[in-house]
């Protein structure tokens, strides 16, 4: 076998600068200006020696064989691009040369990774671009000091070019802080208890500084003792915030220090002797200190502040919150009894009134009975915390998901979320609850960049990343989705919903083995789970993907239609399972039967089947109910769930619109 060819390349790295928005508003003239730009950048290829060797989305990637034909080049495109706004990254390093003419190495990420950080209309190159160019271009690039690009270790010198001759500035990489568990010793639980608790009620108080990227609490928790070296690395954060933890009866001795990752240098520490019942209030104060260390402003005022809470309602809070962080049915009714105890004692307390409602939320979805209480529970305690402060994002979230129990208030569910997301920017669980809503109303590629947002703030929780492993294998590499999954499954080997993607992955892969391994142990996660329609269901769908045959195809079309009949816990299932045959008028008459009674479907289905509250109809719009979309009987269910009012309001349209081989709009509008 020949080896690959390496050889040295100045790669330019383009694209168009606010693509992504602009092809939502005028997607026909979005596509005519890529188009555009790929003729223009062949043109001026041809003219000096280079070629085009890749192209994805709005961007594209040339090769030159010297530093000043990439930046003269780069000037060329800035000059015939009109009014659309460019951006560019240009690097002079090792490439390899592939078969398909394509090429690969550290050359092409560098050049790559530029771009990224380069602002609209300017060019961002390397030192060693600047050091080759000839010295006419050279005296044009301005320095802008160092910058650490995306997943490289150490940071780069840069230089930029404005074409237009205005002052230039490289958007710099915004810190990424990793709060990490505070340290307490290891025999005393109520300590140990404390301490996490205290350090996620920081985190939750920087999170909300919409500058400041935080990492989530169940990955920088993840590290803890000789592990918490290993965080900065493995989180790619740019800071860190640590401490440490004793406590003395009802005197708590806390010990916070932040520190630079790159330089080691430690910003700010500190050390407070305070009695329990502040250590609620003193997280905010901790807070405020970090975020002026990093001299990033805070934007909020006159935030309520924590009330003074006696040491034992302390530790009932900070042991509710963990325990509603294992996601196990017990400990979130555990969690869930606790709080009610709280706010009895607490009235003023918000985040206790916040999480109560998420508790009583995820009750709500784990439930088969009660279920009309447990709505009015939930919403009682979301709009309590929301009454003792306005800002508590993830009240806005349960207040979103409530709205579902009356399908068609998509608009009103939005606009919560995005309050939500308003209120607290960075939080991952408002980010993926936001994404559930676009895969719900059926923009399934801006939902899945929303997950992959959530799964980038903390990609160790389990429940993100079964959800992103799914939309990667779904979406853009089967190998990448499955290897994600995998990665979830030994940290987090019971958590359900880990199972379910990776045992719907493997089936829909044909790799029939590791389904049915999977199918047998999730009796061991879900009791029950081998008598139910659904395994049965699973079961047979498998068994004629073996050995398929036309009787045994229609055979089983008819006996899941029946089975939807009979055990409605299984019909939604069953419906996604007949999309996938083909079988689309049966499909969504079954979607249709259980979406108008949502509620009866909800008291009896499994606890692993059930999506989270208000996201059933994403189901209509994964790659597995294509055929379903095709059918132009579609459009009628659309309607009725008040789908197509919400598109027509809104000017934003599924995904599937431009899919489809009907006139989806005008079937809409009937």
């Amino acid at each position: 076998m020949a080896q690959p060819s390496r050889k040295l390349a100045a790669i330019v790295s383009a694209d168009i600068a606010g693509y992504s928005a602009w092809a939502e508003r005028d997607a026909a003239g979005a596509t005519a200006a890529v188009n555009a730009l790929r003729e223009q950048a062949h043109e001026v290829c041809a003219a000096s020696w280079g070629r085009v060797f890749n192209t994805a989305g709005d961007g594209l990637m040339l090769e030159f064989a010297s530093a000043s034909d990439a930046v003269l080049a780069a000037l060329q495109l800035c000059e015939t691009a009109g009014e659309v706004t460019l951006r560019f990254g240009i690097h002079l390093g090792e490439v390899t040369l592939t078969a398909n003419g394509d090429l690969l190495g550290h050359g092409v990420n560098v050049a790559a990774r530029l771009q990224a950080e380069a602002g609209p209309r300017t060019i961002l190159v390397s030192q060693v671009v600047r050091d080759n160019a000839a010295p006419e271009l050279a005296r044009r690039l301005t320095p802008r000091g160092k910058i650490k690009l995306a997943k490289m270790r150490t940071a780069i010198a840069v230089y930029a070019l404005d074409p237009t001759g205005q002052a230039t500035t490289a958007r710099r990489t915004a810190p990424v802080l990793a709060v990490l568990a505070f340290d307490a010793q290891a025999r005393d639980r109520a300590t140990r208890s404390l301490s996490t608790g205290l350090a996620e009620e920081i985190l939750y108080t920087v999170s909300r500084i919409p500058s400041l990227k935080v990492i989530g609490s169940t990955s920088s928790f993840a590290f803890r003792g000789r592990d918490k070296p290993r965080a900065a690395k493995a989180l790619n954060a740019t800071h860190v915030l640590d401490g440490s933890v004793r406590r003395d009866g009802d005197r708590v001795r806390i010990g916070v220090n932040l520190s630079d990752v790159d330089s080691g240098v430690v910003l700010w520490s500190e050390r407070y002797d305070r009695e329990l019942g502040d250590a609620l209030t003193l997280q905010e104060h901790i807070a405020l200190e970090v975020v002026r260390a990093l001299a990033v402003t805070l934007g909020e005022t006159g935030r309520v502040r924590a009330p003074k809470l006696t040491a034992a309602l302390s530790d009932a809070y900070f042991e509710a919150r963990e325990l509603m962080r294992s996601g196990a049915t017990v400990c979130i009714q555990t969690a869930a009894a606790a709080l009610d105890r709280i706010v009895r004692e607490a009235p003023d307390f918000a985040r206790a009134w916040a999480a109560l409602a998420t508790a009583k939320l995820e009750v709500l979805r784990l439930s088969r009975a009660d279920r009309a209480r447990l709505v009015e529970d939930a919403r009682e305690a979301a709009e309590r915390a929301l009454g003792v402060d306005p800002s508590m994002g993830e009240a806005y979230a349960v207040l979103a998901a409530l709205e579902s129990e009356y399908l068609g208030r998509w608009n009103e569910r939005e606009a919560l979320l995005e309050k939500a997301l308003a209120v607290e920017p960075n939080n991952p669980l408002l980010f993926f609850r936001y994404g559930q809503f676009l895969i719900s109303v059926g923009r399934v590629a801006d939902g899945y960049a929303q997950q992959a947002r959530a799964f980038e703030l903390d990609p160790l929780d389990p429940m993100l990343a079964a959800f992103h492993g799914y939309n990667v294998w779904s979406k853009t590499s089967k190998a990448d989705g499955r290897s994600i999954l995998e990665d979830a499954a030994a940290r987090y080997p019971d958590n359900v919903f880990v199972w379910f993607m990776r045992q719907s992955v493997a089936a829909l892969d044909g790799d029939f083995a590791t389904a049915m391994a999977l199918r047998q142990d999730g009796e061991r996660l879900v009791p029950g789970l081998t008598n139910s329609a659904v395994h049965k269901a699973g079961q047979r769908m498998q068994e004629l993907m073996m050995a398929p045959s036309p009787e045994a195809f229609m055979q089983l079309g008819e006996d899941f239609t029946a089975m939807a009949e009979t055990e409605p816990a299984a019909a939604l299932d069953l419906a996604v399972a007949l999309s996938v045959l083909g079988m689309s008028d049966p499909a969504l008459a079954i979607f249709q039967e259980a979406l108008d009674d949502i509620s009866a479907w909800r008291a009896s289905a499994l606890e692993a089947a059930r999506p989270h509250i208000g996201y059933e109809t994403a189901l209509l719009f994964i790659d597995q109910t294509r055929s379903l979309r095709m059918n132009p009987a579609f459009s009628e269910l659309c309607v009725r769930l008040g789908l197509a009012r919400y598109w027509r309001e809104t000017g934003i349209w599924p995904d599937c619109a431009a899919e489809v081989a009907y006139d989806f709009k005008t079937a809409c509008s009937a």
